[in-house]
């Protein structure tokens, strides 16, 4: 039994189409950089604006953001996710939006760089 878990084990660790499909390499987020406002939609809705900036020599792709509504204590009370539309180039900026469902107590607001990918070999 345990052999044949094992064995089992070893030809889902060797098999290519897994092995592609799990890779993952930690990137550091130095060299991106993110600036904002924010503008009242209406209600409860506010949108967050801004830009990702790359000093990098590499292009950054799939860049995920958090937004963030902080009450007075410093605590989350809203959050929503936005994407970067595209890569961002090297030595370049990107613009965004995000769409975000205020509580109400917000007393300030926070965006932050959730996950991204530098492009190699460009």
């Amino acid at each position: 039994m345990t052999r044949r878990v094992f064995v089992q084990g070893l030809l889902v660790g060797v098999w290519p189409g897994a092995a592609v499909a799990q890779t993952f390499t930690p990137q550091s987020s130095s060299g991106l950089s993110v600036t904002f406002t924010t503008e009242k939609a209406g209600g409860t809705r506010l949108l967050v604006f801004g830009e990702v900036r790359n000093t990098n020599n590499s292009a950054a792709q799939h860049v995920v953001l958090t937004a963030e509504g902080l009450d007075q204590d410093g605590h989350v009370v809203s959050r929503a996710r936005g994407l970067v539309a595209g890569s961002i180039p090297p030595r370049g900026s990107s613009s965004f939006e995000i769409r975000l469902l205020t509580a109400g107590s917000e007393k300030r607001y926070r965006v932050q760089i959730e996950s991204f990918e530098f492009v190699v070999g460009n």
